[in-house]
């Protein structure tokens, strides 16, 4: 009688001293501060993200068509059509690569926001009110809703539909409804910027890569070939837009 006595006290001691820890701990969590034992834990450093692999079949592919102009062959299907391949590229390609976005006419004015969708990635660029082009994920930094849907023209300021947060066209925070935040916090919450953005013959490119050469190196002496067609004063007369049931590069 006396040992099933101790063992039921025992368990419920041990329960509360869990419930205990859990309340001591979980205030530690709010603030970012993770503790091993007694002492904190010395964080980590993160990892350094990795391209994805290519394909198999892929690379067993790829020589064929990278061989000299005499030699080589045309694209085999698979680069077209493979799933694993079609991942693979818009990481390796437009996650790492400068890529065209649209024409600087469409953000011309101050006020002018366009949305581009890339691979998963959805990126809102604008024109602020000094008339200077940005690029940010389309991310509020709330809970992580859409802020764009659509282009604008006229646009005073980004506005989150879920919970109202407001940013400015440069991107930096500017209200968060119906809490007040304060400015120093406010300062670390803007949008996420695409780091590079660089117009060009009258197109603006982004790199996703931190790590990416500036565009007038990656485009080597290109703009002097094309320096006699004055391409930065083209005006921008209208567009059309597809849905093209095929891949990018059959475009």
């Amino acid at each position: 009688m006396l040992s099933k006595v101790s063992v039921s006290v025992s368990s419920t001691i041990a329960r509360r001293m869990a419930c205990h820890e859990t309340k001591v701990l979980r205030p530690l969590a709010r603030f970012g501060q993770r503790y091993c034992g007694d002492a904190p834990c010395v964080p980590q450093p993160k990892p350094q993200r990795m391209l994805p692999f290519l394909p198999p079949l892929v690379e067993e592919l790829a020589p064929a068509t990278a061989a000299p102009i005499e030699k080589a062959k045309a694209l085999h299907p698979a680069f077209y059509c493979d799933n694993q391949y079609v991942q693979a590229e818009r990481e390796r390609i437009f996650g790492t690569q400068w890529f065209a976005a649209c024409h600087s006419a469409e953000l011309s004015k101050p006020g002018d926001v366009k949305v581009i969708e890339v691979g998963s990635n959805s990126i809102i660029l604008t024109c602020d009110k000094t008339g200077k082009i940005h690029a940010f994920y389309n991310v509020c930094r709330h809970r992580g809703a859409k802020v764009c849907s659509s282009d604008q023209t006229g646009c005073k300021q980004l506005v989150c539909p879920y919970h109202w947060w407001a940013y400015r066209l440069d991107g930096s925070l500017k209200s968060t409804p119906p809490a007040a935040t304060p400015q120093e916090r406010k300062s670390d919450l803007g949008l996420r910027p695409v780091p590079h953005v660089e117009t060009f013959a009258g197109v603006v490119f982004l790199n996703q890569s931190k790590e990416a050469p500036s565009l007038k190196e990656y485009l080597g002496d290109l703009p002097d070939k094309l320096k006699r067609y004055d391409l930065d004063n083209l005006e921008f007369s209208g567009k059309k837009e597809y849905q093209i049931g095929g891949d990018w590069k059959l475009i």
